[in-house]
């Protein structure tokens, strides 16, 4: 009953999501985070339903706006913020001991 509910709430998100942005109300980075999140979420109630299919599908499409949203810009702070950590690194170079 409660996954049933779930699944409704994030198919009326979805289309929330979609009329905003042909209203373009929202951008497509906010609308495809927006929809990685809430097939995200689906997935998880697919999950814990036990529907196989429907947590394939959710998962693939989770997955596919994560992508496009990562590439239209949505990453830049987290690729930013990846980059100065791996700043503070510093490589070592070893060499393996020679016998004499």
């Amino acid at each position: 009953m409660l996954t049933n509910t779930l699944v409704a709430l994030d198919g009326c998100v979805i289309a929330l999501l979609t009329l905003l942005r042909l209203a373009c109300r929202i951008t497509e980075r906010q609308y495809t985070g927006g929809m990685a999140l809430v097939y995200a979420v689906a997935a998880v109630g697919c999950a814990i339903a036990g529907w196989r299919t429907a947590l394939y599908m959710n998962v693939a499409g989770g997955a596919l706006f994560a992508w496009m949203w990562w590439n239209s810009g949505g990453g830049d702070d987290t690729k930013r913020r990846l980059k100065s950590w791996a700043g503070r690194f510093e490589g070592v170079r070893r060499t393996a001991p020679v016998a004499s």
